[in-house]
C-alpha cells in the first residue's frame, strides 16, 4: 500500500513520516516544520503516557493474542519495548 501511494504522488513534494520517529527523535518535529516551510518553533508535546503497565499485564487473553500472532509477521509486535516517557 505504501509503495502504491509512492507511486501515485511520485511527482507530488511528499515527505514519509512514522510516528515512533517524531516520539524517538525530537529533531524530526524541526524536519517537518521545515518540510512545511513554516517558521520553526519548539514544539513540544503535551501528551502524556497514560498505560504504565506492559501490555501483556493490560490484555485480559494475552495468552490467546500471543498465540494466535506467534509464528505470523505480526509477532513482531508482541515484544516491542514500550516508546520511551517523556
Amino acid at each position: 500500500m505504501t509503495v502504491d501511494a509512492m507511486e501515485y504522488f511520485n511527482s507530488t513534494r511528499h515527505i514519509i513520516l512514522y510516528y515512533e520517529d517524531l516520539i524517538n527523535n525530537q529533531k524530526k518535529l524541526m524536519e517537518v516544520q521545515e518540510f512545511l516551510w513554516v517558521p520553526l518553533r519548539d514544539l513540544q508535546s503535551r501528551q502524556v503516557k497514560i498505560h504504565t503497565r506492559p501490555i501483556s499485564k493490560q490484555v485480559e487473553n494475552w495468552l490467546d493474542v500471543y498465540n494466535t500472532l506467534k509464528g505470523t509477521h505480526y509477532e513482531v509486535f508482541l515484544n516491542q519495548p514500550d516508546y520511551p516517557s517523556n
